[in-house]
């Protein structure tokens, strides 16, 4: 008969190993889910240590070690909701894209929520990463996640789901802010039932919001790729969304207050452009007395050209 003492140590030296293989196994997981923290983390000050499993039976637990500005702290204690959110995304994506996994696609939900814009950048590359090995789906109703995913130029199809009448569920593409803000002036110029005089004001008003939001779509990815902060991006856009020109010019020469140059740099893309920005840079105070389809017709090519050129 095996003494008892001996059956203990077994019993502790069988659980010990257990325990260093379990963490074995864990390692190469908890190496992914740091990477992925350094990725969403964007501004935050935590830094994410060691990740173990603790426990047994119903006590099983993951223990995570965090730092800000390198002191020590417990993860719920120091993070903030937002921070949370990106640190169980960053355990969850490891375990979801394991080789051994038979699903070859993860469906997250409202992984935006709490994050603050420089996360939901660092989210939108983590998710293209993923991608690059799992089809990733993604349903939110915050659209800082799309605009992210623009901006930054990523690869994505990114659809709208709305309820029609009789509970008719509705996919469409969804639009960016030009491309929506054409459309409806496309459908308003060839709206026959509309007052002339009322489209004669509504449609350039249009075409120049979507050459806005060109601009500033660019504006954007420039100062992204500049490494520039998200405060100091909105501050620049600030001053210079009080008029066209200044957004023109921020976006041409990265300098607002250059508004001198816009006209110059359009007309070397060709004249056409430079004479539809003049248009459209008169604002829907005045009434246009022009062809308004063709109007929105020049206002698509010249958003067309400062996304090919600009961004």
């Amino acid at each position: 008969m095996v003494p008892a003492p001996m059956i203990k140590a077994a019993e502790a030296w069988l659980k010990g190993a257990t325990d260093d293989i379990r963490n074995e196994r864990l390692a190469p997981l908890a190496e992914q889910a740091r990477a992925i923290w350094r990725m969403l983390r964007q501004e935050s000050n935590v830094d994410l240590g060691a990740i173990r499993l603790a426990g047994s039976a119903t006590q099983r637990r993951v223990e995570l070690d965090v730092s800000v500005d390198g002191t020590p702290g417990s993860a719920l204690g120091v993070m903030s909701q937002g921070e949370v959110n990106a640190l169980a995304l960053s355990v969850f994506l490891p375990r979801a894209t394991l080789p051994a996994s038979p699903f070859g696609f993860l469906v997250i939900d409202d992984p935006v929520q709490a994050l603050d814009p420089a996360k939901v950048d660092g989210l939108a590359r983590v998710l293209e990463s993923t991608a690059s090995v799992r089809q990733v789906i993604v349903f939110t109703h915050d659209n800082r996640l799309a605009q992210a995913v623009r901006q930054l130029s990523i690869p994505a199809s990114i659809l709208e789901v709305t309820r029609r009448p009789g509970s008719a569920v509705q996919v469409r593409t969804c639009l960016d802010p030009a491309g929506q803000a054409l459309q409806d002036a496309r459908a308003l110029a060839a709206d026959d039932s509309l007052p002339p005089e009322l489209a004669a004001r509504v449609v350039p008003g249009l075409c120049r919001t979507a050459v806005e939001a060109a601009f500033t779509d660019a504006i954007w990815r420039q100062q992204l790729r500049a490494r520039r902060r998200h405060d100091e991006i909105e501050q620049a856009l600030e001053t210079a969304r009080v008029r066209l020109t200044p957004l023109a010019a921020l976006a041409l020469t990265g300098d607002a207050t250059k508004g001198s140059e816009v006209l110059r740099r359009l007309n070397a893309w060709g004249r056409p452009y430079a004479d539809t920005y003049q248009i459209l840079n008169k604002g829907a105070h005045v009434a246009y007395d022009g062809d308004l389809r063709l109007l929105t017709s020049d206002a698509g090519h010249l958003v067309t050209k400062i996304r090919a050129t600009l961004s």
